[in-house]
C-alpha cells in the first residue's frame, strides 16, 4: 500500500510538473498548454483547416503543437514556406516516420518515406522515367488517352443519368497509372481490380479515422483494434505483397513499355558496370504504390472537384467549350500538342487547384539535425507542415477576391496563362509531389476531352450540390452525383 501511495504521488508531482513548468522560450508559440502526454491532440478538431487558419491570425507565421512526444512546426504564408522548403532544403527535406510505412515490410523505402543517399536515388531515377516516357516517347500521353477513351464511352454509357463519379473516376485513374507501370489496363468489371481500388479508398478513411496511430504507435500493440492500427498494417502489407506479386515479377521485361520494365532494367544496368546502387525490387514496390496512389486516390479527387466546380459554374463551363470548339474543333481529340491553345482551361484547372488545395497540409518533412527558424529553436525530428492552405487564400497574393472562382486571375492581358510560383498544390521544396507532371496531364487530357462532349450539370440545376469537402488524407468534395449532357446530341 505504501509503495502504491509513493507511485501515485511521484505521478501527481510529475503532472504537475508538467502542467506548469515554463515551457522553452526558444520554441514557436503554442496555441493552448499542453497536456501530459497527450499534448495538444485535445485542441485539434476533425477538420483543422479552420483552426490553423485562426491560430495563423493569433500566433502569426509560424506556430507549433505538441502531438503525443512529437513537435508539429506549422509554416503559414508563401515567403516562410520558400525561406524553409526551397532556400533551406538541405536543412528540412527528410520525411519523419509514418505508422503506415513503419509496418510495411520494406520501412523507409521508396520515394515519399525514403531519405538520405536512397530518397535522392530512387527520385531522380523515377524523375528520369516520367520524363523519358512523358517526353522523349510520348508513351505516357498515349496511354492516359486511349484510357480517356474508355471513360468517355463509360460517360456515354449513363445517358445523361446522375451518377456519383468517384468509383468510376477512381478506376480510369488507376488504369492510367497502371497502363504506365505494367503496360496494361484493366476492364472496368475486373473483379480483382476493382477490389484493388476499393481497398485504397478503404486505407484512405482508415487513415483519417485513425490517425491518433501516427503519434501513439504503441496504441498498435494494444488488444483488439480500438484505434484501426491492425488493419491499416494488415491493408499496408497486402497492398505491398500485391504489387510485388502482380506488378514486378509478371512485368519486368522491354523497358520501352512500362515503368517496372525500365526501372529494372536501370538498375540491371547499373550493377553490370559496377556502380553503387541501392535500386532494388523493395525500393520499386514502393514506388508503385507511391505512384499508384496518386493516381487513384488524389488525381481522382483532383478531377471531381472540377466537375463540382464545373456545375457550380455553367458560365465558365461554356467559356472552355467555346475556346475548345474554336481552337481546336470537335471532330478530333484533344492532344497535349493542344495545351498551349487552351489557355482558359489551364486556367480553369489551376483556379480548382487553388481553391480545393488537396492535400492542404502536405505530407510533412522533417530536420535531422537541431534547426533554428525566424530565432525559434526547432528540435531535431520536429514534423514541420507546409500549411498551403495560407499560401493559396492570402489576400496579398490572390486579391480581395481571393475565395471567388475566377479562372482569369491566371490569364495575362495578353491572354497568355500565368503561373505564379505562389500556386502550390503539389506541395513546395524538394518533397513535392512525384507525380505532378503526369497529374497535369491527365487532367489536361481528360477534361479537355470531356468537355468537349459533354455538358456538366447538376441533376436539379436549380439546385447544383454545394461546394463542400470533407477532411480525409486529402481534402475531397463532399459525395455528390452529376449529369453528363451529350453535346452532340443537342
Amino acid at each position: 500500500m505504501e509503495l502504491t501511495t509513493l507511485l501515485i504521488g511521484i505521478g501527481v508531482i510529475l503532472v504537475i510538473f508538467w502542467l506548469f513548468r515554463r515551457p522553452s522560450r526558444n520554441l514557436p508559440p503554442c496555441p493552448s498548454r499542453p497536456l501530459p502526454i497527450v499534448g495538444n491532440i485535445f485542441s485539434l478538431e476533425a477538420d483543422p483547416r479552420p483552426q490553423f487558419k485562426k491560430w495563423h491570425k493569433e500566433l502569426g507565421d509560424i506556430f507549433c503543437l505538441h502531438m503525443g512526444g512529437t513537435l508539429f512546426v506549422v509554416l503559414n504564408g508563401f515567403p516562410l514556406n520558400k525561406e524553409v522548403l526551397v532556400k533551406r532544403a538541405d536543412e528540412f527535406s527528410d520525411r519523419p516516420w509514418f505508422y503506415f510505412d513503419l509496418v510495411t515490410d520494406s520501412p523507409g523505402k521508396g520515394i515519399s518515406f525514403g531519405n538520405g543517399k536512397n530518397w535522392k536515388e530512387q527520385r531522380s531515377v523515377t524523375l528520369s522515367i516520367l520524363r523519358d516516357f512523358g517526353m522523349g516517347k510520348n508513351v505516357l500521353a498515349e496511354k492516359i488517352q486511349s484510357e480517356v477513351v474508355f471513360y468517355i464511352d463509360s460517360i456515354n454509357r449513363l445517358d445523361g443519368q446522375a451518377t456519383d463519379m468517384r468509383p468510376l473516376t477512381n478506376m480510369s485513374m488507376a488504369n492510367m497509372i497502371c497502363a504506365f507501370i505494367v503496360g496494361e489496363r484493366f476492364d472496368y468489371e475486373d473483379a480483382t481490380f476493382k477490389d484493388l481500388t476499393l481497398k485504397f479508398r478503404d486505407l484512405v478513411e482508415d487513415l483519417t479515422t485513425n490517425s491518433l496511430i501516427n503519434y501513439f504507435p504503441i496504441l498498435g500493440k494494444l488488444p483488439g483494434d480500438l484505434f484501426g492500427a491492425k488493419r491499416i498494417a494488415s491493408s499496408m502489407r497486402h497492398l505491398v505483397r500485391f504489387f510485388k506479386k502482380e506488378f514486378i515479377t509478371k512485368h519486368n521485361h522491354d523497358e520501352s513499355s512500362n515503368f517496372v520494365a525500365a526501372y529494372l532494367s536501370q538498375r540491371d544496368k547499373k550493377l553490370k558496370d559496377g556502380e553503387e546502387t541501392e535500386m532494388d525490387e523493395d525500393n520499386l514496390v514502393k514506388i508503385v504504390l507511391e505512384l499508384f496512389f496518386s493516381g487513384a486516390d488524389t488525381t481522382s479527387t483532383s478531377i471531381l472537384w472540377c466537375y463540382l466546380y464545373a456545375l457550380n459554374h455553367l458560365d465558365v463551363q461554356e467559356k472552355i467549350y467555346k475556346e475548345i470548339e474554336e481552337e481546336i474543333g470537335t471532330d478530333r481529340d484533344p492532344t497535349m500538342q493542344d495545351r498551349t491553345k487552351l489557355v482558359y482551361l489551364n486556367a480553369f484547372i489551376n483556379e480548382v487547384a487553388r481553391l480545393s488545395t488537396i492535400a492542404a497540409h502536405s505530407f510533412a518533412h522533417t530536420n535531422p539535425v537541431d534547426a533554428e527558424i525566424r530565432g525559434y529553436t526547432i528540435p531535431k525530428g520536429s514534423f514541420i507542415i507546409p500549411n498551403l492552405d495560407s499560401i493559396h487564400f492570402d489576400k496579398t497574393i490572390w486579391g480581395n477576391d481571393v475565395m471567388e472562382f475566377k479562372p482569369e486571375r491566371f490569364i495575362d492581358g495578353s491572354g497568355k496563362l500565368k503561373n505564379p510560383e505562389e500556386l502550390v498544390p503539389f506541395g513546395i521544396g524538394r518533397r513535392n509531389c512525384i507525380g505532378e507532371s503526369m497529374t497535369k496531364m491527365i487532367q489536361f487530357l481528360l477534361l479537355a476531352s470531356l468537355f468537349q462532349k459533354f455538358k456538366v450539370v447538376a441533376p436539379d440545376p436549380a439546385a447544383p450540390p454545394p461546394i463542400k469537402y470533407y477532411f480525409t488524407v486529402d481534402a475531397a468534395p463532399v459525395p455528390f452525383q452529376v449529369c453528363f449532357v451529350d453535346r452532340r446530341k443537342n
